[in-house]
């Protein structure tokens, strides 16, 4: 049986049947009744899980359920909860009740964030946003509908176009310490190999702190990748120099669950750290996979650069990836 009482909103009902509470306000008793009877109805068909939140809960709730049940499926989990995380501390969010959230609270968020970090990242966080209350709403059945359904998007940042040169790997890789003349004993050592690598690869950094030698076929100069961001496995051809790499890495790393035995957290954290000592402003190291594909343009074709990154919209790779020097081009046409 589901009790009513008046607030300053309107008319609150509250639905306890079967384990399964359920509760939202409305402007008139009629209409609170009328919705009360009909989930009701739906839980005794079986229709609601007990699984629902309880009252008066808030939207934390709808993140700290996400970020335990959903995001350790997905292969940014650790990027995906750290950002929750923030979320769940940020009152514009956590703190929203469920029963009277709406487009309102998260135009409000997004405005607010937008003045502490780029459009772009704010887009990324709206994703994660999105997913969450599609669940609520339709599976887990928390919301009655989705409140950040139409709440329109940031511009995005232009796509970035920094071409590492070669001495700035070479400053990178010396400040590093990696040397082919000495075991890489240490992790900053190794980042500095995976930074070389890259450059020569155009893999991404986490499909480099995975490679294990049962994924080698130095023969045959080939690298298979099971993992990608796509959810597509491809086959990445291996320069001479890349082999060298791999070769002088696998000396010391024998026995060792992969190739570079980095872990990615390891990677982002260390390689800053490189950036620094090095002195160099404006690069990351997601910069070194536009740097080698701008390079390796000069002798593979859309369609082969396409299958060495993995990229299924061809449009990104041009646009994105792809940025050669203007003048080269030129000196084609002669």
């Amino acid at each position: 049986m589901a009790s009513y009482r008046k607030t300053a909103n309107g008319w609150r009902a509250d639905i306890f049947k079967d384990g399964i509470r359920r509760s939202k306000t409305f402007r008139a008793k009629r209409d609170a009744i009328a919705w009360a009877n009909e989930i009701e109805f739906e839980i005794q068909n079986g229709h609601h899980s007990p699984l629902s939140a309880p009252p008066n809960s808030t939207f934390s709730r709808v993140l700290i359920r996400y970020r335990d049940e959903v995001s350790p499926l997905k292969r940014g989990t650790r990027w995906e909860r750290i950002r929750i995380d923030a979320m769940l501390r940020d009152p514009l969010l956590a703190d929203l009740p469920l029963d009277d959230i709406g487009p309102r609270h998260f135009a409000r968020w997004r405005d607010a964030r937008l003045r502490s970090v780029s459009g772009s990242t704010v887009s990324r966080e709206m994703n994660i946003l999105a997913h969450a209350c599609k669940l609520a709403t339709r599976e887990w059945q928390w919301l009655d509908k989705n409140p950040i359904k139409g709440v329109s998007r940031p511009q995005e940042n232009r796509p970035r176009d920094r071409v590492i040169q070669p001495d700035e790997i070479d400053a990178y890789v010396r400040a590093s310490g990696f040397s082919f003349d000495r075991p890489p004993s240490m992790v900053k050592n190794r980042v500095g190999a995976m930074f070389l690598f890259a450059c020569e690869t155009a893999m991404r950094g986490g499909e480099i702190c995975k490679i294990r030698t049962r994924d080698l076929d130095l023969e045959r100069r080939i690298l298979f990748v099971p993992e990608t961001k796509t959810g597509e496995p491809r086959w990445v051809p291996l320069s001479r120099a890349a082999i060298k790499i791999l070769e002088h890495l696998m000396t010391f790393t024998d026995g060792k669950p992969t190739v570079f035995d980095v872990k990615s957290s390891q990677r982002d954290a260390i390689s800053r750290k490189i950036m620094t000592q090095a002195r160099l402003e404006g690069i990351t190291f997601h910069d070194t996979r536009r740097t080698a594909l701008t390079r390796l343009a000069e002798t593979f074709g859309p369609m082969e650069l396409a299958k060495i990154s993995g990229h299924q919209d061809l449009r990104i790779l041009q646009s994105v990836y792809y940025a050669p020097d203007p003048s080269d081009l030129a000196k084609k046409l002669d």
